[in-house]
């Protein structure tokens, strides 16, 4: 009897195509799944960060309320610009927050800062004004920005320069 030789593909072929073709899914699958998990996971980190700020800036929002309800009290204390600039000082003596420094034309500063995260912090500087006719304001917002904690980055800095054994240059 003589065998007939049939053309075409055999088992074998078809199923060494099958498996290349599932290898292939399941790879896409997984970097499918790495690259959203990924995604989510700096998302979450966005979304922390961001909840963060607004928290930092409301807590500087509540500062800024609680500095014009003390000047607005104090301005109804004294009679002329002078009074009212000297005073500043020593109302914030004692407060840690606040930092009152003396800038040009006797004109005080007063300045804080929020922690944002461990390596940012929202800060803050006001300009005291004496109201007059021309402006009733009683201070003038010179900043209001989110900075990287010098700190945090001096030692960050520091580490990498001892794991490097080199000076960074930033």
């Amino acid at each position: 009897m003589e065998r007939k030789h049939s053309g075409g593909i055999n088992i074998g072929t078809s199923s060494i195509l099958v498996t290349f073709v599932l290898l292939a899914l399941v790879t896409f699958a997984a970097l499918s799944y790495m690259s959203a998990r990924s995604d989510y996971v700096l998302s979450k980190e966005a979304a922390d960060r961001t909840a963060s700020y607004y928290d930092a800036n409301r807590m500087a929002e509540i500062y800024l309320a609680n500095i014009e309800a003390l000047l607005s009290k104090h301005l109804d204390t004294v009679a002329d610009s002078q009074e009212y600039y000297e005073g500043i000082d020593k109302l914030f003596a004692d407060n840690e927050k606040i930092e009152v420094t003396v800038g040009q034309d006797g004109v005080r500063k007063l300045s804080y800062s929020i922690a944002v995260t461990s390596g940012q912090n929202l800060d803050v500087v006001l300009s005291a004004h004496y109201p007059d006719q021309s402006d009733d304001s009683l201070f003038k917002i010179d900043k209001w920005a989110a900075e990287v904690n010098r700190e945090w980055f001096d030692s960050v800095k520091k580490g990498a320069e001892e794991q490097s054994g080199t000076r960074l240059l930033f």
